[in-house]
């Protein structure tokens, strides 16, 4: 199985932190993303998001450009999840190929570097609109494919 875990694009600051939605530039991140993976002829048996509505968003885009199926809400992406919810909550997905999950910094990362084995949290880091790629066969253990940013797939500062 490979995991794909994407944090969230670019998001407006806004009071409450639920309903904040994607700034323009965090869209177009989006959309990049969205067309490597395309391009890479990667297409997700399954949409994993947080329910926040930037990872949705995201999420959102990145499916709507690759046309995979429906995406599912889970509150496994939350911040507020503890590690061991997690890993009980990733070892009940279903059995798939490819698997996206959007969610957020900073446990999107140490998810990534749980699953690596790294301990040091500056070792693996996760920008926004970033997206690691981890293949594993029990879930509790990954070998990272590859990582890109949107910075690497050209997108530039407004």
């Amino acid at each position: 199985m490979k995991l794909y875990f994407l944090r969230h694009a670019e998001a407006i600051d806004e009071a409450d932190d639920a309903a904040r939605r994607l700034t323009r530039r965090g869209e177009k991140e989006a959309r990049e993303v969205g067309r490597f993976v395309k391009r890479a002829g990667i297409e997700f048996d399954a949409v994993y998001s947080s329910p926040l509505v930037r990872a949705k968003q995201t999420a959102e885009i990145v499916s709507e450009i690759c046309g995979t199926g429906e995406l599912e809400i889970a509150d496994a992406l939350l911040n507020e999840t503890s590690q061991a919810q997690f890993d009980g909550w990733l070892k009940g997905l279903p059995e798939a190929k490819h698997v996206l999950l959007v969610g957020h910094a900073p446990t999107l990362a140490d998810r990534v570097r749980q699953l690596l084995g790294i301990a040091a949290p500056e070792a693996f880091k996760l920008p926004k609109g970033g997206l690691a790629c981890l293949e594993t066969e029990n879930r509790r253990t990954a070998a990272l494919k590859f990582a890109v940013t949107p910075k690497l797939l050209g997108v530039q500062a407004d």
